[in-house]
């Protein structure tokens, strides 16, 4: 993934900002997108299950591919 544009950075959502921080060199938004597929509401998530969720929707990504992840972040409206 290149670096994303100031413009592309002022649309992440908190949860993608909190992602960014943590996971390099993948779009925040299609690890949100995974973390979404196995947990209702990301809110009722406490730190650790949130990292637990993050790093598990990050093989995730990494397992689906790019266009697949696109998609589903897509489908989440991210």
């Amino acid at each position: 993934m290149s670096e994303p544009t100031m413009g592309e950075m002022a649309r992440w959502t908190f949860y993608q900002r909190f992602i960014a921080e943590h996971v390099k060199d993948t779009d925040p938004r299609h690890v949100e997108a995974w973390m979404r597929t196995a947990n209702p509401t990301l809110d009722g998530l406490a730190r650790s299950e949130f990292l637990a969720a993050m790093y598990e929707a990050l093989g995730q990504v990494q397992d689906a591919g790019q266009d697949e992840s696109e998609a589903l972040a897509a489908s989440f409206g991210l």
